[in-house]
């Protein structure tokens, strides 16, 4: 008998409220929470496709190795001693520099991750490498923290619920749904600023799809180069 089950979505930090249909174990599908009270029947394609993800013939759930006939399904305790038995022969041979990490979603959310990951990267040695997807993503993010306060992991929130006047800067919230804003619904909630009095500003030098009319919150009809509430 198939059963409804209210989750959220992780694949970044707005958790989108959704509502899973399960049946005997099995996730049939995906979709957005209409009675959580930020999302408010809000997710994005990436969430909702989920279900494709965890259902897809293709996923890997338990380690395989390369063997002479294709890959072969191991147990973690032999993946973990080979993994563990290459690595240090690459450190032997080749020192820091030969070692590289890459991380993002969702070892990025997980607070276990980001401490003890820089404490492997440095014991390593001084030369290993630790890749981010944050050079596709945030990146600016963190040199502004870095700038204004010292350190690239202050990431205060802003208030936008209750901000008379938001500023994006080289920012396109429409797209990327509210992330690190921790706002799911992003175009609802700047219309919101305007509908209360407030001004959305956004300085940036492209035409981006919150620059454009259907994104722009303060003046709908406004053209795409130029809104007189938004961009003077």
């Amino acid at each position: 008998m198939p059963e409804q089950k209210t989750t959220f979505c992780r694949i970044c930090e707005p958790l989108c409220g959704m509502v899973a249909t399960v049946d005997d174990g099995r996730l049939i599908s995906l979709r957005p929470d209409r009675e959580h009270p930020l999302s408010a029947g809000f997710a994005c394609q990436k969430g909702i496709a989920f279900a494709e993800v965890q259902n897809d013939p293709d996923r890997v759930t338990t380690p395989l190795r390369r063997g002479p006939t294709g890959f072969e399904p191991v147990s973690w305790d032999d993946a973990m001693a080979d993994i563990a038995g290459r690595l240090a022969d690459i450190h032997r041979r080749h020192g820091s520099g030969g070692i590289g990490w890459y991380w993002g979603n969702p070892g990025a959310f997980s607070y276990s991750h980001t401490l003890w990951l820089p404490m492997f990267m440095a014991a390593l040695g001084p030369k290993s490498h630790l890749f981010t997807a944050g050079s596709q993503d945030v990146n600016n993010r963190f040199v502004a923290s870095q700038l204004l306060y010292g350190n690239p992991l202050v990431l205060p929130v802003p208030d936008v619920l209750r901000a008379d006047l938001l500023v994006v800067v080289g920012a396109n919230p429409v797209v990327s749904h509210g992330s690190v804003l921790t706002l799911p619904r992003i175009r609802d909630r700047m219309h919101d600023v305007v509908k209360r009095g407030g001004r959305v500003l956004v300085i940036d030098p492209r035409k981006t799809e919150t620059r454009s009319s259907s994104g722009c919150p303060s003046c709908p009809t406004a053209t795409p180069s130029y809104c007189c509430r938004c961009y003077r």
